[in-house]
């Protein structure tokens, strides 16, 4: 199949879904770039945590600069530039805020280097960006007011990042609640879904160095569950396009470092997946989420899949 003809295939409006996933945002920047190849364009984004960050730049600039500055954006990142500072430093800040180990200061300076506009009305495309009431842990989707404060609350890690506060209420990470954003773009009123899943750090190389780090990949392996039971529910209602995550991936959801070569392995796996893959048929999904064959739910996943 031509990769150019998935824009016929889908019924529009299209919606792009980008899951959480820490540093293996990166992987959703190399899926960007082969659907731009593609010539696969999304009518409107919604993300989760670093997907919110990251649809939001698509959101602003488009998809042909936003996926450009993306890119060059994730070259560019660093450990410290997300999580800064030291053992000693971390304590120091969770003695004096109690909620948190790391402030999201650089996160804030990130996000207001890299977006043009502070509201969400302003974007060029509609947006919408998961994060989780702290008080009744339900999850919120904002698509409207300001964006700004919206991301930030979308990637408050609990523990990790302070919590937001909007209109009076606390907000922390929504992944708690909705890690793959699949619900909220049918609330949107997508007609069809493309998701962007980061899948899961599922060969660790090392051992967790200390405790942020092992939070984190609990955390994460823990709210990936729910997307594998939902995308398969949410096939049912609409056609469902889910893109593969390179695989293994053994670098930890705090590493940095590994940025381009995972952009390029997303890249890569993303444009076979176009080139071969069946559209999704009525009640199906074309690909599913990340997952190995003895994980209990396989075979629900399996029954899924377009054939």
């Amino acid at each position: 199949m031509k990769n150019g003809r998935w824009h016929n295939l889908l019924p529009r409006p299209i919606a792009f879904v980008l899951s959480g996933g820490a540093a293996l945002g990166a992987i959703q920047v190399g899926m960007l770039k082969s659907l731009l190849a593609a010539g696969l364009m999304p009518d409107l984004l919604v993300g989760t945590s670093v997907g919110a960050l990251n649809g939001a730049v698509i959101a602003d600039h488009g998809m042909i600069e936003g996926t450009h500055l993306l890119e060059e954006v994730w070259e560019n990142l660093s450990r410290e530039m997300i999580f800064p500072g030291g053992r000693i430093a971390q304590a120091r800040h969770l003695l004096s805020t109690k909620l948190s180990i790391f402030p999201n200061d650089n996160l804030t300076e990130l996000i207001c280097r890299t977006l043009s506009v502070t509201e969400f009305e302003a974007l060029h495309l509609p947006f919408g960006a998961l994060a989780t009431n702290l008080l009744t842990h339900h999850g919120a989707l904002f698509t409207s007011g300001k964006l700004h404060k919206a991301l930030l609350a979308s990637a408050a890690i609990p523990g990790v990042y302070p919590p937001v506060e909007i209109n009076g209420v606390l907000y922390v990470d929504g992944a708690l609640t909705a890690h793959v954003p699949l619900a909220a773009a049918v609330r949107m009123g997508a007609a069809s879904l493309v998701v962007l899943d980061t899948g899961d750090t599922c060969h660790h190389a090392s051992l967790p160095r200390h405790v942020a780090e092992m939070f984190l990949i609990t955390m994460h392996t823990a709210m990936r569950q729910r997307v594998l039971v939902e995308a398969p529910a949410i096939a049912r209602q609409l056609p469902v396009l889910y893109l593969p995550s390179p695989c293994p991936i053994s670098r930890s959801v705090l590493d940095f470092s590994n940025s381009q070569v995972l952009m390029k392995q997303a890249e890569e796996t993303t444009a076979v997946f176009l080139e071969n893959a069946p559209p999704p048929k009525p009640g199906h999904m074309s690909g599913a989420p990340h997952f190995h064959d003895d994980h209990p739910v396989s075979d629900l996943i399996m029954e899924a899949k377009a054939i």
